[in-house]
């Protein structure tokens, strides 16, 4: 199979992972693979 980035079916796709993404959750990151992002956020309540 061609892809047109050249990338072996084996190989990953680019990582990225910023933390602190959002300024109004307590904890957050943004990882994204490739074209697929996923956002995760935290707050704490007591």
């Amino acid at each position: 199979m061609n892809r047109p980035s050249q990338r072996q079916a084996r190989d990953l796709r680019p990582i990225t992972i910023t933390r602190s993404f959002t300024k109004h959750a307590e904890g957050s990151v943004l990882i994204e693979f490739g074209d697929t992002k996923v956002l995760c956020t935290a707050s704490v309540l007591e």
